[in-house]
C-alpha cells in the first residue's frame, strides 16, 4: 500500500513524501527508525469526506482531561502504561472516549507506541498526540501530559469566562427579537384594524408602520423559508476551503472584535507552541503542528510562510514579523525568548498576558453592549407607541373640541 506522509528530519526541515508499507504502524516505524519524526501518515486511498466524518465526534474537553490526571496518576505510582489503560479503560465514563482508548489498548498490545495508537483514533488534539511522541522519546511522559493537562485548562477556562460573559447579550438580542416579532405581527395589526373602522386620517409615521406590519405579514410565508435558506446556504458555504477562509479574515479585521480575535489567537498560538517546545519537539515540528492547531487559517498560512523563512535561518520573531498578523508586542516578547535561550517561557508570558488581555477588553466591550441592546429596544418600543397612540389622541382632541 502507498501511504502519504509528512515527517521532520533532526535538522528541523519538514519532508512531504509517499512511501510503501504494510501499514501505517510500519512506515512510522520505519520512519522512527531513521531517526524521523513523523507528524503526519495516512493512506492514499483515504477519503476526506469520511475522514471529515470521523472529526465530527469531539470528547469532552472536561472528560479528557479528568482521564489524563487519572493516567498520569497511576504512570506515576509506578504502574506501566499498557496497565494504566487497563484499569481505565472500563471506568470511563464518556462512552466515546471509552471506545477509543479501549482501541488503544489493544493497539499498544500489539506493539504500537502509545503516540501511535493514540494518533490512530482521529479525535485526540494534534498538540497531544505530538506532545505525547516527544514525551516518549524523551522519557519525560509524565511531565509532558501534565503540561497538555495545564493547557487544555487554561484554554477552557478562558472559553468558559467568554461564553459565560455572552450568556446575558445574548438572552436579550433573543428577547429583543421576539417582542418586535410580536409587535409587528399581532400588536400593529389590532390596531390597524381599530383605525379602518374609524376612518380617521393617519400620521405619517402611524400609515408606514401599519404598511411595514401588513408587509411582514402577507410575505411571512416567504420571509422564513428565505432566512432558513439564507442560513443554510451560508453555512454551507462557510464550510468549504474558501468560505472559511474568508470568516477566519473578517474575525481578524473586524472592527472591534478584530482586535479581540487576533489577541485570542495569539494566545491559544502561543501557548500551544510553548506547550510543544517544553515537550521536547524541535521549532520547525512545532510550528507545523501549531500551525494546524491554530484555528484560524489566515494565521495558519502566516506561520507556513514563517516556517520556510525559519528553515532558511532567520529568527522566528522576524518570519512572524514580515506576515502583519501578529501584534508588536508579542514579537517583542518572543524576540527576547530567542535571545536569551527561553522562547518556552516567553511564549507563555505571551499567552498569559493576551489571555487577560481578551478578559479585560471583552468584559469592557459587553458592559457597553446590554445598555446599547436596551436602549435600542426603549427607543424602538416607545417610537412604536407613539406611532400608534397619536391617532387617538388626535381624535380625543377633536372630539373635546
Amino acid at each position: 500500500m502507498e501511504f502519504t506522509v509528512k515527517y521532520a528530519k533532526p535538522t528541523g526541515e519538514v519532508v512531504k513524501a509517499v512511501l510503501v508499507g504494510q501499514s501505517m504502524d510500519e512506515v512510522r516505524h520505519r520512519l522512527q527508525e531513521q531517526g524521523f519524526l513523523p507528524i503526519l501518515v495516512r493512506s492514499r486511498a483515504w477519503s476526506p469526506s469520511l475522514r471529515s466524518r470521523k472529526q465530527q465526534k469531539t470528547v469532552k474537553p472536561e472528560d479528557f482531561i479528568l482521564f489524563n490526571q487519572q493516567f498520569v496518576a497511576l504512570i506515576r505510582a509506578g504502574l506501566p502504561i499498557l496497565r494504566s489503560l487497563d484499569l481505565l479503560k472500563d471506568r470511563i465514563s464518556n462512552p466515546l472516549l471509552r471506545q477509543h482508548i479501549a482501541n488503544v489498548r489493544d493497539r499498544v498490545f500489539s506493539g504500537a507506541l502509545l503516540s501511535e495508537a493514540l494518533r490512530e483514533q482521529g479525535i485526540f488534539p494534534t498538540v497531544y498526540t505530538a506532545s505525547v511522541f516527544a514525551g516518549e522519546r524523551s522519557g519525560n511522559l509524565v511531565e509532558v501530559i501534565n503540561r497538555f493537562v495545564q493547557y487544555e485548562k487554561t484554554i477552557l477556562t478562558v472559553r468558559k469566562r467568554f461564553l459565560n460573559a455572552l450568556i446575558y447579550p445574548t438572552f436579550l438580542v433573543v428577547l429583543s427579537i421576539a417582542m418586535i416579532t410580536v409587535i409587528l405581527t399581532y400588536v400593529i395589526p389590532k390596531f390597524g384594524e381599530l383605525y379602518a373602522d374609524l376612518n380617521t386620517p393617519l400620521p405619517v409615521t402611524t400609515r408606514v408602520l401599519i404598511a411595514t406590519s401588513d408587509a411582514v405579514r402577507s410575505h411571512l410565508v416567504l420571509i422564513v423559508p428565505m432566512l432558513v435558506g439564507a442560513i443554510v446556504v451560508l453555512k454551507i458555504w462557510t464550510g468549504t476551503g474558501r468560505g472559511m477562509h474568508w470568516v477566519d479574515e473578517f474575525k481578524l479585521n473586524a472592527p472591534v472584535l478584530g482586535n479581540l480575535w487576533t489577541m485570542f489567537s495569539m494566545a491559544q498560538l502561543s501557548r500551544t507552541l510553548a506547550t510543544l517546545l517544553q515537550g521536547g519537539i524541535p521549532l520547525v515540528p512545532a510550528l507545523e503542528t501549531a500551525r494546524d492547531a491554530s484555528g484560524n487559517r489566515v494565521i495558519g498560512e502566516s506561520i507556513r510562510d514563517a516556517i520556510t523563512q525559519v528553515r532558511e535561518g532567520r529568527p522566528l520573531s522576524d518570519s512572524l514579523d514580515k506576515s502583519g498578523h501578529f501584534p508588536e508586542l508579542a514579537l517583542e516578547m518572543i524576540r527576547v525568548g530567542e535571545q536569551t535561550g527561553s522562547l518556552p517561557d516567553m511564549l507563555n508570558h505571551v499567552a498569559d498576558f493576551y489571555d487577560e488581555d481578551v478578559n479585560i477588553r471583552s468584559t469592557a466591550l459587553l458592559s457597553w453592549v446590554e445598555p446599547v441592546i436596551l436602549l435600542f429596544v426603549a427607543v424602538f418600543i416607545a417610537g412604536v407607541l407613539i406611532s400608534l397612540y397619536m391617532p387617538i389622541f388626535s381624535l380625543g382632541s377633536s372630539m373635546q373640541r
